[in-house]
C-alpha cells in the first residue's frame, strides 16, 4: 500500500505552538571539574573492589565451615554488601567529625 502524498514537513504542529515557545533554549555551559570526576571514578572502582575482597574473604569463610556451595555464595555477596556499606558509613562518619573539628576547610 503506497503512502498518499506523505510529506513529513508539512504538519500542522508548528502552528499550534505560540512563535514565543519555538524558539530554542539554551542553558550556560558550566565546565566539568576533571579532578573530582577523577575522584568519583577512583571510589567507584574502590568500592568495587573492597566488595570483591569482603565477597572473596566471606565465601571461604563461609565454605571452610562446610555450608552448601549456592548458600555460601548468597551468603557471601549478602555479606560483601553489607561490608561495603558499613565501611562508607564509617567513612562517612569519620569524614563529618573532621568537619566538625575544622569548619574552615572542605
Amino acid at each position: 500500500m503506497a503512502l498518499r502524498q506523505y510529506r513529513p514537513d508539512h504538519y500542522e504542529y508548528d502552528n499550534s505552538i505560540p512563535k514565543e515557545q519555538q524558539q530554542a533554549t539554551y542553558q550556560a555551559y558550566h565546565a566539568t571539574n576533571p579532578n573530582k570526576e577523577r575522584i568519583n571514578e577512583f571510589f567507584f572502582f574502590l568500592n568495587i573492589a573492597i566488595f570483591s575482597v569482603i565477597t572473596v574473604i566471606a565465601t571461604y569463610i563461609y565454605l571452610s565451615n562446610h555450608v552448601p556451595v549456592f548458600l555460601a555464595f548468597i551468603l557471601a555477596i549478602a555479606t560483601g554488601l553489607f561490608g561495603l556499606k558499613f565501611i562508607q558509613f564509617l567513612i562517612k562518619k569519620k569524614r563529618h567529625q573532621i568537619k566538625k573539628q575544622n569548619p574552615n576547610k572542605k
